[in-house]
């Protein structure tokens, strides 16, 4: 990080668009006492949300002594609208405070110039250090340690009253979707960390747990791809067993799968603005991207790539990929990158037409049409557009979607979406427009049960008890482990770290979560059991709610 010369008294705080995650507007000038980070970040950036995970250990481990803010300065028009940014702060599960800045205010008093940026403030308010990009977290912590190291005059308390948004449905900001090219889908569900296996009316097959805000999901022969994106991995699950391996790891926010006709697996490595192909027994090549984030087309190792986000395959072994950053539909044919849609990282729009005038806003998905054409979720437009013939075209939808982040192709020609933020997935006729919501679950799980109120003391462990009704039925062992339980807070700081879901053989159980910090809220544990009477199979649920606090 570079550090401040001489003291500069930090500027105050402004933004138009108020402020998310705090029951108060926030000063620099009542959080004396602590160390203060900046984070100008937004939305639309990889880089940027790879920064907030990066923050998470350091505020657990400086806890009250250290107030992050986030400053949501916007690229994108859509990121300047107030609502889309607390879906996404609520997606990207950020728990401090953040200011909505769209006229940037707040980003021209600090002489910011790229995304992300981090400003350390002192605890007797002036600016000591500023970095920009991601990977800075341990010169942070150090920055961090150094500030709080002897002082006698902190403050103590917490800061602000976080406000937590909170969701019934049983999809959390599904991010992908994909068909096997049959009656099973599979769904990103990403903000439950899981992934889905359904049938084409939604009644649930399969659940796996345990990931980080998976995003790809492909269908493999006889296994499941999972892009696990917030840990970099690679996934492969036996859709018999259930048993898991690790394909490839250490990859940078990989965002989609694909899988090519060699029997490699193409990946969209959107952290690293390149796409890979991960080999049978595991190395990892470059197909497409220098690492340079821009638009550049020609022989595909040295083309500029600017965050891909989602994959399809194509007639003779191209790739058609949704280059989200620079607003672009592009193609991966004979070893060259060509650009259909797009003209580089500040140019966006909602034009149809031929290459020369059609215009995308942060597309994160596309799949391959009949005919040759291909479906764009168009996501920060909220549309879902279709290239065909070479010009985009505007499909007229029945009713609309609100970010969708991922599609793929069905048997009878029409497309499945993930309507992200509409916490559903749809199917979409691309010739009339008709939206038919895919209701995931079958309607199986009804309202929550009230439970026991619980209490505990920050840091300690909290043992729960987990059972559902079978209603006389035998659980499903064939297909891997039956239960499946998965614990969430809200607000989600009530809970500290470990496991958040489990994969089990049997019920009743018991299960264990650690307590987060101070405050009062909802535990919520959702159980989901596979069973089997006869020939006839069911998921049965059960949700029961658990008032909390933390002391």
């Amino acid at each position: 990080m570079t550090t401040a010369v001489g003291r500069v008294r930090a500027p105050e705080l402004r933004g138009a668009g108020g402020w998310l995650n705090t029951d108060h507007p926030l000063a620099l000038r009542d959080l004396r006492g602590r160390v203060v980070v900046l984070d100008f970040w937004t939305f639309c950036c990889i880089n940027c949300l790879r920064v907030i995970e990066e923050l998470r250990p350091l505020e657990e481990r400086f806890g009250e002594r250290l107030v992050v803010i986030g400053v949501h300065s916007p690229k994108f028009p859509h990121e300047s609208d107030h609502a889309a940014v607390g879906r996404a702060v609520a997606r990207h599960r950020i728990t401090h405070p953040v200011l909505d800045d769209p006229e940037l205010e707040t980003w021209q008093q600090y002489g910011v110039r790229a995304w992300p940026t981090l400003v350390v403030i002192d605890p007797d308010g002036y600016v000591v250090a500023m970095a920009s990009g991601e990977g800075n977290g341990p010169a942070l912590a150090g920055v961090i340690e150094q500030l709080l190291d002897g002082r006698s005059d902190l403050a103590v308390g917490p800061a602000f009253t976080p406000v937590a948004l909170s969701s019934e449905t049983t999809l959390a900001f599904p991010g992908k979707v994909a068909s096997d090219g049959g009656s099973r889908l599979a769904v990103a569900d990403t903000g439950d960390d899981r992934v889905l296996v359904c049938d084409l009316d939604g009644a649930i097959l399969q659940e796996f747990g345990g990931f980080q805000q998976p995003q790809g999901v492909r269908f493999d022969s006889g296994r499941l791809l999972v892009c696990n994106t917030v840990a970099g991995e690679l996934v492969a699950i036996s859709l018999t067993d259930g048993a898991r391996s690790v394909l490839a790891s250490g990859l940078r926010s990989p965002w989609d799968a694909l899988v090519l006709a060699d029997g490699r697996i193409a990946v969209a490595e959107a952290g690293l603005h390149r796409i890979v192909a991960v080999e049978p027994g595991g190395a990892v090549d470059t197909l497409a991207g220098s690492r340079a984030e821009g638009l550049r087309d020609g022989p595909a190792l040295g083309a500029h790539l600017a965050q891909p986000s989602g994959l399809t395959a194509l007639a003779g072994g191209a790739i058609a990929f949704a280059d989200s950053e620079v607003s672009a539909l592009r193609v991966l044919r004979d070893g060259r990158v060509e650009t259909l849609v797009g003209t580089g990282l500040f140019e966006w729009g909602t034009a149809n037409g031929d290459r020369d005038t059609a215009r995308l806003q942060h597309p994160l998905g596309v799949a391959a049409m009949p005919g040759g054409s291909i479906g764009v979720a168009d996501t920060f437009n909220s549309l879902l557009r279709v290239w065909e013939n070479g010009a985009l075209r505007t499909v007229l939808l029945s009713e609309p979607l609100d970010e969708p982040g991922g599609l793929d192709g069905l048997p009878d020609g029409r497309l499945v979406v993930a309507d992200t933020n509409h916490h559903r997935v749809v199917t979409v006729d691309v010739r009339s427009g008709a939206v038919a919501e895919i209701p995931i679950g079958g309607g199986q799980s009804g309202a929550p049960s009230q439970g026991l109120a619980l209490a505990g003391v920050t840091g300690a462990p909290l043992v729960l008890a987990a059972d559902v009704d079978l209603g006389g039925s035998d659980l499903d062992v064939q297909q891997g482990p039956p239960v499946h339980i998965s614990v969430s807070a809200d607000p989600q700081t009530l809970l500290g770290t470990g496991p958040r879901s489990w994969a089990l053989d049997a019920l009743p159980v018991t299960i264990e979560v650690r307590l987060g910090s101070r405050g009062r809220g909802v535990l919520t544990v959702d159980v989901i059991a596979s069973t089997c009477e006869g020939d006839v199979c069911t998921i049965r649920r059960t949700t029961r709610e658990h008032a909390l606090t933390v002391s």
